[in-house]
């Protein structure tokens, strides 16, 4: 089978056709994958249904997958999968595990996965195994877009400035308080991390802002009034990426497998727009990573 790639005409986000993601791909195909991946950040797979291994077992061609810090949602036989669910084991509405990627204040939503951690993944995978009658969908704002929307004098004043990430220790967004509900202790308390407010993607060399309102504490060596400024003109130049021109918001499907960028370029929210008497329940994995590289401008 040849690989289809369908850009989806948006600043971020391609359809992949063409792959029977069931079996294991042949080493032309997941190149083929990484390149889509590197050129559009955000790839969807449509209507192809996997059980669990067989979504673990896919995501796996792209780098080595982790385990995620939220121990209470791990799957049981597969622990590298973690469940993005809205209900208990009594099928009750969870707070704690429908806030996980989703969001009723979207702006202050915007996050790349695990930037939280010393190292952050490369990407996400999540599968859909049940989807709301509406609603629920998730939003894509574009890193690269954010960053270009800044004036060039701010872009100046950005340049080697690091932040503070943090999830358990994180007492600025009220989100991710929600978030922490189920951690366990150790993870609450683990350290604070440090990466770059601005980053260059690894592969494509292009700078984007990496700082985001639901993990990003502070900026490192400026007063905490400038500290704000700073971060509240990164906030609303992402929100403003994610929800004008060019954005994208995907509307799941059942059997919807979508593979997004955490190295810089994307940010991603869900809504938390749908009927909460529905169930919302999608599977996911964690994948490689590596150090944020910061941008300096030549």
């Amino acid at each position: 089978m040849s690989v289809e790639v369908i850009p989806s005409g948006c600043d971020v986000g391609a359809e992949i056709k063409g792959l029977d993601l069931t079996k294991p791909l042949l080493g032309e195909e997941v190149a083929a994958v990484e390149r889509a991946f590197v050129d559009h950040t955000v790839l969807i797979f449509r209507e192809q249904p996997l059980t669990d291994r067989q979504f673990a077992d896919f995501s796996g061609q792209f780098g080595p997958l982790r385990v995620h810090i939220q121990k209470a949602f791990q799957h049981p036989e597969i622990p590298e999968i973690v469940y993005n669910r809205n209900v208990d084991a009594d099928g009750k509405f969870d707070e704690v595990g429908a806030s996980r990627g989703v969001t009723r204040d979207l702006k202050y939503g915007w996050h790349s996965d695990t930037s939280y951690e010393e190292v952050p993944s490369m990407a996400t995978s999540v599968h859909a195994l049940e989807v709301p009658s509406s609603g629920g969908n998730t939003c894509f704002a574009s890193g690269y877009r954010a960053y270009e929307s800044l004036s060039d004098d701010f872009k100046v004043r950005l340049e080697g400035l690091r932040g503070e990430y943090a999830l358990g220790k994180n007492r600025k967004n009220a989100q991710t308080q929600t978030l922490t509900g189920k951690l366990p202790d150790e993870a609450k308390n683990r350290d604070t991390v440090f990466h770059p407010i601005i980053c260059r993607h690894p592969v494509t060399q292009r700078p984007a802002i990496y700082a985001n309102p639901l993990q990003t504490t502070r900026v490192l060596d400026v007063g905490d009034a400038e500290s704000e400024d700073i971060l509240e003109t990164l906030f609303e130049a992402i929100h403003l990426a994610g929800t004008t021109g060019g954005h994208w918001e995907h509307e799941w499907q059942v059997a919807d497998t979508i593979i997004w960028e955490n190295r810089g370029g994307v940010f991603h929210s869900g809504r938390m727009d749908y009927p909460l008497d529905e169930r919302r329940i999608m599977i996911r994995c964690t994948i490689g990573g590596g150090p944020i590289e910061m941008y300096a401008a030549a």
